[in-house]
Parts: structure tokens; C-alpha cells; sequence
């Protein structure tokens, strides 16, 4: 399940793995605290919080050219870039800064990000065998806009893959179009595909020729059957796959061009060299 529904809201499964590991660490540092009388959850947080930071600076400083024209994503932590051994380097620093001041401190913080981090590692691991590494691009029928069936699994074979589920409806999946549509000048050997979720092809069309866009892999799935064999119910959702046809990366809610440039190039690098040779835009 790539997203979990609770009334009205979304989250991506990701997410909520992340915010259990934050409940262990915090719910260990408060009860190890009380034992050994010493305030580990204010520690604990900075440690948290500094290796996020760090993570996040790290990205933005790796892809800031694709901030360039939108520097106010740098902001929108939601689009889930963050360098994972940057926070860690940053938040054991911090630990062991923190454990130096106070020496009482080092069983409850040790113990509680510890245990928080195999919490989060195993979760992620259990998710990413379960619903990622054995994920292949869908058996599921869809068409075009002129009524031409696409099957999925055989339409984009022998090379990289970005499919995005969005419907006409949902801001985000709007907002992200004309990312996608530059990323299909910029990556020509990788197929962006487009699959509307639940709208017929007049509406479809009129959409597109409103917005100005012209997206070539533009199909439609007016039963929603993608969403429903990938258990994301969540718009918009998108999926990176390499050249055989693996699922390598998803992303549930809006991205930014950092973001999906990321992706795209993490596909890029797992396809066959005869197809990442030949690619305009720069690793």
C-alpha cells in the first residue's frame, strides 16, 4: 500500500512509517528520561531536528540549479528531498555533543534513536520488499485519447519510466504538469506518462489544450484500475521505473523539479548503459 486515506487526508505510507520511528524515539527518550532523571526528549529532538536540517541542506545544495526558478520550494519539505547520510553524520554529531555535556544522557539517547532507527529501518525495508523492489510497470489495460488501448507493461519496454496518476481535478497533479512536460524536452529517452484516474477523454482534452500542454504518453484509466493495483489512492501519485521495467522510486503528492530530477536521474543510473549514454541533460 503506497498511501494510507484517513477521511480526507493522504499520506504516503513512507511518511507514516516515518512518523511510528518518531513516536518510538520520543516515547523511549520520555520513559528512559524518567529512569535515569535526566531530560532526554528535549535531546533527542535537537538530534531529530538537526539531522533533518542537515539533510535537507544537503539536497537543496546538490540540486539548487533546480530551485533556481521556484526558490520558494526549498521550503516544501514535503516533496521529500533530503540526503539521508548527511542527516545522519549530522544528528550523531550533534549525540555525541550532547552525551559529552552530560553524561547521564548517553544510555536514554542512545537507546531511543537506536531504537527508533531499527524501527524506521526494518518498516522501510518490510515496505520497500513488499511493495517496491517486486513492483514491475502494471499488467493494466488504459488508453489514449483518441480510444487506443495501452497495455502498460509491454507500451514502454527497454526504457526508463515516469508514470503520474492525476486527475484534472486535484491542484498538485495541475501544478505539476509543466514539470513533467519539461522533463519530456529533457530526458528524451525516458518515457513521462501521464495516466488520468477516473475522467473521460473530452475533459482530458479540453484540459490540456487550456493549459497549453502537450505531454506525448497521455492516457486514461477512467475506472482508476492503476491506482487500485498499486494501492495508492492518493493524487497525485507517481512512479519511476528503469529500463526493466522495475519500480525504483515513488512519490506520493506534489513534486518539485529537484525532486523529480532526482528520480529521473536514480532511473537513469539503473537502466542499461546503452540507454544513459545517450542523454542530453547532465548527471
Amino acid at each position: 500500500m503506497m498511501s494510507v486515506t484517513f477521511g480526507p487526508f493522504a499520506f504516503a505510507t513512507v511518511h507514516l512509517i516515518f512518523f511510528i520511528a518518531l513516536v518510538v524515539a520520543f516515547g523511549l527518550a520520555w520513559i528512559l528520561g524518567r529512569k535515569y532523571k535526566v531530560n532526554a526528549t528535549d535531546s533527542v529532538f535537537r538530534i531529530l531536528a538537526v539531522g533533518l536540517l542537515f539533510a535537507r541542506i544537503s539536497f537543496v545544495i546538490r540540486y539548487f540549479s533546480d530551485y533556481a526558478s521556484s526558490p520558494w520550494q526549498i521550503l516544501n519539505v514535503r516533496d521529500g528531498g533530503f540526503d539521508l547520510w548527511a542527516g545522519v553524520i549530522a544528528g550523531v554529531a550533534l549525540a555525541g555533543y550532547e552525551i559529552f555535556k552530560q553524561r547521564a544522557l548517553f544510555k536514554p539517547v542512545a537507546v531511543s534513536c537506536l531504537v527508533a532507527a531499527l524501527a524506521w529501518t526494518s518498516m522501510h525495508g518490510f515496505y520497500n520488499h513488499k511493495y517496491g523492489n517486486e513492483l514491475f510497470i502494471p499488467e493494466v489495460r488504459v488508453s489514449t485519447l483518441d480510444d487506443r488501448p495501452v497495455f502498460l507493461h509491454r507500451a514502454f519496454r527497454g526504457q526508463p519510466v515516469v508514470m503520474n496518476l492525476w486527475a484534472t481535478w486535484c491542484p498538485p497533479c495541475v501544478r505539476e504538469m509543466p514539470l513533467l512536460e519539461d522533463a519530456q524536452t529533457r530526458y528524451p529517452d525516458v518515457a513521462i506518462v501521464t495516466v488520468n484516474q477516473g475522467e473521460d477523454a473530452q475533459l482530458v482534452r479540453e484540459f490540456m489544450l487550456a493549459q497549453g500542454l502537450d505531454i506525448t504518453h497521455t492516457l486514461l484509466d477512467p475506472n482508476s484500475q492503476l491506482g487500485t493495483h498499486i494501492q495508492s489512492f492518493a493524487l497525485p501519485t507517481t512512479l519511476f521505473f528503469d529500463a526493466n521495467g522495475m519500480l525504483i522510486d515513488t512519490h506520493v503528492g506534489e513534486f518539485s523539479a529537484a525532486r523529480l530530477n532526482q528520480a529521473i536521474r536514480s532511473i537513469r543510473r539503473s537502466s542499461p548503459v546503452d540507454a544513459s549514454e545517450s542523454l542530453q541533460d547532465g548527471e
